[in-house]
């Protein structure tokens, strides 16, 4: 079964999910008029109209010419180390010398073609040695200036800077980026002020005795990294992601996997283990690989978000962190939709918790923007609080869903158990009766945990409507509380699935320009799917309007009835 309703005129459009029903109105306004940046050939007409002739054109520092090889050799050192290995006998290196050329030449080139001017009304960035190309950003329209420099640049005393406009900064190509690598560490500061002067003139209650006040030259401290965060660090999974790197390298080396498993240390913790018999040998070999993992998160950890800082500076927010590769990030709050609360079921046992901002124009990935790393969930609410301005939005309680949600939450959850029970069976029908510890302490185990998850994701399901503002909450794994402004949604999808269709509930999407993109509510009664978004965005169901028989029961594919 399938069906779809789409709002005449409204942008919407039908989905092709058979088993779902869903339902889009838009609300996005026409885009601001002129491109905030362009790409262009160098020898198009609007080039010459964008520059100004009384500034002078800049090229990047000569010291770009070591940093360049240096960064680009140490990406392909896994290439030379295999090619390397797989040539030990030979006497020729001639691939290595001709990779290691091409690479200076690279540079070289990349330095002679590259060169920007700061004009009056525009920047521009000319670059491309084959294909010349011509970036440019009109300067009222400049958003950010961040800056980020590796090991390589500090010691060198270069940054990276890139400017972004905020409104396609996440799916830009390299070529599209206005981003210069790298200028004078020096001229870093004054060029970020005279970028972002147009940004300060909006805020005129900031003033130089402001920032002698707050003791800072960025502007008021909101949050700085401590030492004591890194213990939230082995609770994620980004040391296993390093651990299991780690594993891939060792085996294109030789026998160093075989070495370091013949170490005394690993086969003697190996060994001890054995002998403790299942199920306990799996479960500490489990939290000896996830004590190593731990280990590696925390080294991680630190090494990203060392001297990671959130400071105030009246219209933007300047974000720092890493120890090796330095980032610094200017986020304009004018473009911030909201936060996001990251509360997994692992890290809120501990007490912890992350921030992500919910703004335009920002990245998505390893390269995304955070408000604030794995930290006490105290630091998280106060820096939310601090960031929205007021507190009801992160403490307020939130509305239950109806108790039709709550089976769901149940039923769903124990998916995953009857999966792991099939497979224990089927170990304990292949192995005979010595595989019956597993069933005896495998099943119990996993029906228990999986009873928790579930009672969690009760726990956490809900949301509230406060003026101008929707807050959200659901996931136990994974859990959030998104808090997104009203006037940062463009449209709105109600989905219903067969069973979601059954049980009489509906997921309400709320879509916006900024985060992630879509921001749900999950499992509402299907009867206030419509007027949740009608309460945020007045008007928006007037496309649904109907006269219809007003004792009839309204599809929350129907929208609000009226009248």
């Amino acid at each position: 079964m399938s069906g779809s309703v789409t709002a005449p005129g409204a942008g919407g459009r039908p989905d092709g999910d058979d088993d779902e029903v869903r339902s889009t109105v838009d609300t996005a306004t026409a885009p601001e008029a002129g491109p905030a940046e362009e790409v262009l050939a160098a020898d198009e007409p609007a080039v010459a109209e964008k520059v100004d002739p009384e500034a002078p054109w800049e090229r990047l520092s000569w010291r770009m010419l070591l940093v360049y090889p240096l960064g680009m050799l140490t990406r392909l050192l896994p290439l030379f180390l295999i090619s390397l290995w797989l040539g030990s006998n030979r006497s020729n290196y001639w691939f290595e010398i001709v990779i290691v050329s091409m690479v200076i030449l690279g540079g070289v080139l990349r330095w002679l073609s590259t060169s920007y001017q700061v004009g009056s009304t525009h920047i521009i960035l000319r670059k491309g040695f084959f294909s010349r190309q011509v970036v440019t950003v009109a300067r009222q329209r400049i958003r950010s200036v961040d800056t980020e420099s590796d090991l390589f640049h500090r010691v060198l005393r270069v940054s990276i800077v890139e400017v972004g406009t905020g409104r396609s900064d996440s799916g830009k190509s390299d070529a599209e980026r206005f981003r210069l690598d790298a200028i004078d560490t020096a001229l870093v500061e004054p060029l970020r002020d005279e970028l972002l002067k147009h940004r300060r003139a909006l805020d005129p209650s900031l003033s130089e005795e402001d920032e002698v006040q707050w003791g800072s030259k960025y502007g008021e401290d909101i949050a700085r990294w401590k030492v004591t965060w890194a213990r939230f660090a082995p609770f994620s999974f980004i040391g296993f992601g390093v651990l299991f790197s780690l594993w891939l390298i060792t085996w294109q080396m030789g026998d160093m996997h075989d070495r370091i498993m013949d170490l005394a240390v690993v086969e003697g913790t190996i060994a001890w283990l054995d002998s403790l018999g299942q199920p306990w040998a799996s479960v500490g070999k489990c939290v000896a690989i996830w004590a190593v993992a731990g280990v590696l998160a925390i080294i991680t950890y630190a090494i990203r978000y060392g001297k990671y800082a959130l400071t105030d500076h009246g219209q933007l927010l300047y974000v720092q962190n890493g120890v090796l590769r330095r980032k610094h990030q200017a986020l304009d709050k004018a473009r911030l939709r909201g936060v996001e609360m990251r509360l997994p079921v692992y890290l809120r046992m501990l007490g912890g918790g992350r921030l992500e901002p919910i703004m335009t124009g920002t990245k998505k990935g390893a390269t995304a923007s955070t408000l604030l790393p794995q930290a006490p969930i105290k630091d998280v609410r106060r820096v939310a609080i601090r960031i929205l301005g007021d507190s009801t939005p992160v403490t307020v309680p939130l509305r239950r869903h109806p108790w039709k949600a709550v089976r769901r939450r149940i039923t769903r959850g124990l998916l995953p158990f009857w999966i792991v029970a099939g497979l224990i069976v089927l170990v304990r029908i292949d192995s005979g009766p010595s595989a019956d510890i597993w069933v005896e302490w495998g099943i119990p185990a996993a029906l228990v945990f999986l009873l928790l998850l579930a009672a969690d994701r009760i726990r956490m399901l809900g949301h509230a409507l406060l003026p101008g503002m929707l807050v959200s909450s659901h996931g136990s794994w994974s859990a959030k509380r998104t808090v997104l402004e009203a006037d940062g949604i463009i449209g709105w999808t109600v989905t219903q699935s067969v069973f979601q269709r059954s049980a009489g509930v509906a997921t309400v999407a709320a879509a916006t320009p900024a985060g992630n993109g879509v921001y749900s509510v999950m499992d509402i009664d299907a009867d206030e799917a419509w007027a949740l978004a009608e309460a945020l965005t007045p008007g928006i169901t007037d496309v649904w309007h109907h006269d219809a028989d007003p004792g009839g029961r309204v599809s929350p594919s129907l929208g609000v009835r009226r009248g």
